[in-house]
């Protein structure tokens, strides 16, 4: 059974784009997770993809819903794009 691919690969904008999300709805990453049981630390860990195992996916995925999945994925697109164009612009 394969498994499937991450939506959203975990890592600086990642993180960068749900502690926007957080700010957009007038909340903090840092309290929402200590509002849910996590410290900023684990949720952190959790953004950037140095808690891979299954906790941290979970709390990734709670994360994301809690950001507002749609926002996140939007922006998240719209970063990545930027990125690659920045990217693409300093390699010619």
């Amino acid at each position: 059974m394969s498994r499937k691919q991450p939506e959203f690969q975990p890592g600086a904008i990642l993180h960068e784009v749900i502690v926007g999300a957080f700010r957009a709805r007038g909340l903090t990453f840092d309290h929402w997770c200590k509002e849910n049981g996590l410290t900023p630390s684990n949720g952190r860990n959790a953004t950037f993809g140095q808690s891979r195992g299954e906790l941290g996916r979970a709390n990734l995925e709670r994360i994301i819903d809690a950001a507002g999945r749609e926002f996140v994925r939007d922006a998240y697109a719209r970063r990545l794009a930027e990125h690659a164009r920045q990217f693409v612009k300093g390699a010619a």
